[in-house]
């Protein structure tokens, strides 16, 4: 085990293109009660055209240069549907870093919507018939279902050891055809990190690009607001601009509530009596400072001694009658 571990530690080392390991897990039997975990029985790799398959079960768990290959040297593998993977793994204290196992699941699909419109998840017979080649379409249903129960059986079965050999190495050709468009059409825009999940936005990148829609959002509504008060500026000048009325029945008031204060010219010229009456030119031109003019307003003309009564009172009597 050791001696072929070294091998591929050797091979992506000096691998330029497709560096990364093809990964499989195999478990034993499932509890029909369901009253115990099924655990780790298999391990399968797969790198250019060979394959390595560990009976883990058989190992008490104690292979040390597995685990070092696995989680210490910063290889990167690729799975189909890594999720039950992870956690058998993890039962066994196996973890690999996230950014350094990447599930083909995730970023490729074939099958489409199902009928809640819902992303279906692609298996891998579906996605190696339709990216490597079709005669992979029943590489799933030739094994028969019930040998899944004997992969703690010692040595393993021919028809076993060839069904999780072609698992392994079905997972790295799938990514092998992946990776050559990846690579060429869809790295991240903002950082162009091959070593990040291939073919999508990495965290920081994926920030920024939400920073930058939320800064157009808030550049529109800025723009759409002084455009408002733009308008309303404009049509603001054009009512003061615009020419008084001809009407002079009809009186506008001064802008923002402010009105002149006339004095009695100008009220007269505005007002809407007749101009003509000799009793408003009369009013013109009398004077009120002087004792001697005549006026033909009753309660201004003087009375006469005759017409006038007598009075005790001072101020209602003519001067030089005391």
């Amino acid at each position: 085990m050791s001696k072929y571990l070294k091998i591929y530690a050797q091979w992506y080392a000096e691998e330029e293109e497709n560096k990364f390991v093809g990964l499989d897990l195999e478990y034993t039997r499932e509890d029909p009660n369901h009253e115990e975990d099924n655990y780790l029985a298999v391990v399968q790799l797969s790198m250019r055209n060979h394959v390595l398959v560990c009976h883990f079960s058989w190992t008490n768990g104690e292979c040390p240069a597995l685990r070092s290959f696995l989680q210490n040297q910063g290889i990167v593998f690729c799975s189909v549907d890594k999720r039950a993977d992870f956690i058998k793994l993890y039962y066994e204290k196996i973890i690999i870093p996230r950014e350094n196992w990447i599930d083909i699941q995730e970023f490729v699909n074939v099958k489409g919507l199902n009928e809640r419109g819902n992303l279906m998840r692609d298996g891998m017979a579906s996605l190696a018939t339709s990216i490597i080649d079709e005669s992979y379409s029943q590489m799933k249903s030739k094994f028969p279902p019930e040998r899944h129960d004997y992969w703690e059986e010692r040595p393993l079965s021919d028809l076993n050891l060839e069904y999780a050999a072609k698992d392994a190495y079905v997972s790295y050709q799938l990514y092998v055809k992946i990776w050559f468009f990846l690579r060429y059409l869809v790295f991240c825009p903002g950082c162009k990190k091959e070593d990040k999940l291939r073919g999508r936005l990495c965290g920081k990148c994926n920030k920024a690009e939400i920073e930058v829609e939320r800064a157009k959002k808030n550049a529109a509504a800025e723009i759409a607001r002084l455009n408002a008060e733009l308008a309303s500026a404009q049509a603001e000048l054009a009512s003061l601009k615009a020419p008084a009325s001809s009407d002079n029945t009809q009186q506008t008031s001064p802008p923002h509530g402010k009105r002149t204060k006339m004095n009695d010219e100008q009220w007269l010229e505005s007002s809407d009596a007749p101009k003509s009456s000799d009793y408003w030119q009369n009013l013109r031109k009398k004077s009120w400072t002087g004792a001697d003019q005549k006026s033909d307003d009753p309660w201004t003309t003087e009375m006469s001694d005759q017409q006038s009564p007598k009075s005790d009172n001072p101020w209602l009597t003519k001067p030089g009658n005391y």
